[in-house]
């Protein structure tokens, strides 16, 4: 099945594999949950791609923004200023919503709402069944932060230097934080703080209730990539090419490690290892305990793309095109699809399949591959 919608720009990537029904299991925002482990849950139902393409659909710009995955659809944001519902089990576009700039913010879903930020310097909420505006917030520049969505507030950063917490049911603004520099990244939540980056390499940590700050490491450079919270951890990247860990309870950094190239995927951690890809194409396997290195993958560009992790599996993609299958466990490449289409964005996992957005130049698809 093959469908055209104009003069194609961008690359649109879906991994599918598995059974169709989704069981009630989704990926409702990037990274999979507001802690931003990128793994499936463990009560979750595990599935393992075998790599092989089922069907494609086009579209006209590139596509920086990671998907999300919910009540059988998937949403994304692209370059050409439209945000866009797509069927999960088709590939059929169910429809788009026109802001006045590029999206490269991804989409979180929270009940019948779907939320995302926009070049425009408006952070939008939607219905998510029919792509109806619901309200709109409008900060003082762009947004390309993803949001964290909790307890009926959505949190998010700006171009503005500002990060932001935002009442879901309404858009009213409950409250915000000076960060300073550029938020570009992502915030991850757990325990009621909100964790962020900007690019004043300020890592800091929020209280979600008052918008007042906790506690703040600063290191060597930008971060623009989200951070990860597992098991009382702090896990992020920085674009001076170290991976940080910081113990939450003592509020500072315990161990950094050195990968030698500016780090914009955003760690996965599981399984007692944190995972991550830096500029020069590498993929890291790092022990969550000692820091050291359990194994590595060359890819021959740039890794930009965070990875996903379902049955043992890493999922993730360069700038090659490349997307990548790669055993957790000892690093061995199970599978690679070469697409031609440079992939920034992060995979969505959910009950039948994975979900990749890329970003071409020439042209662009969402692929079905199972």
């Amino acid at each position: 099945m093959r469908k055209i919608f104009g003069f194609m720009m961008a690359l649109s990537l879906a991994i599918f594999f598995g059974a169709a029904g989704y069981c009630g299991e989704e990926w409702p925002t990037f990274r999979g949950g507001a802690a931003r482990t990128g793994a499936v849950p463990a009560q979750a139902t595990q599935y393992h791609a075998r790599g092989d393409v089922v069907w494609e659909t086009y579209f006209q710009q590139p596509i920086q923004s990671s998907p999300a995955l919910s009540g059988g659809a998937v949403y994304f944001g692209s370059d050409d200023g439209g945000f866009y519902a797509v069927s999960a089990s088709s590939g059929e576009t169910l429809w788009t919503f026109r802001t006045e700039n590029w999206i490269s913010s991804s989409p979180a879903v929270y009940g019948d709402t779907v939320m995302f930020g926009a070049y425009d310097g408006k952070f939008y909420a939607l219905d998510k069944r029919t792509g109806k505006l619901k309200w709109q917030h409008t900060t003082h520049n762009s947004v390309a932060s993803s949001p964290a969505a909790a307890n009926g507030y959505a949190y998010f950063g700006g171009i503005d230097g500002n990060v932001y917490c935002v009442d879901i049911s309404t858009g009213w603004q409950k409250w915000s934080y000076t960060a300073g520099r550029e938020v570009f990244g992502s915030p991850a939540m757990s325990d009621g703080t909100v964790y962020i980056g900007n690019h004043d390499g300020k890592m800091m940590a929020i209280d979600a209730s008052s918008g007042k700050l906790k506690w703040r490491a600063i290191v060597g450079g930008p971060i623009t990539a989200c951070p990860a919270v597992s098991n009382g951890m702090l896990y992020f990247g920085s674009w001076d090419g170290k991976l940080y860990t910081a113990e939450i309870k003592h509020q500072a950094v315990i161990r950094t490690f050195d990968s030698g190239g500016s780090i914009e995927s955003s760690p996965l951690a599981a399984n007692g290892k944190v995972f991550f890809g830096n500029i020069r194409g590498t993929l890291y396997a790092i022990d969550a305990v000692t820091g050291n290195v359990s194994w590595t993958v060359e890819t021959g560009a740039r890794i930009a793309s965070s990875p996903a992790l379902s049955a043992g599996i890493l999922y993730f993609g360069n700038d090659n095109g490349s997307v990548y299958a790669v055993n957790a466990q000892n690093g061995s490449v199970i599978w690679k699809i070469d697409t031609g289409g440079a992939i920034v964005t992060a995979p969505a996992i959910g009950p039948g399949g994975i979900y990749v957005t890329a970003a071409d130049g020439r042209s662009g698809a969402l692929r079905y591959i199972k």
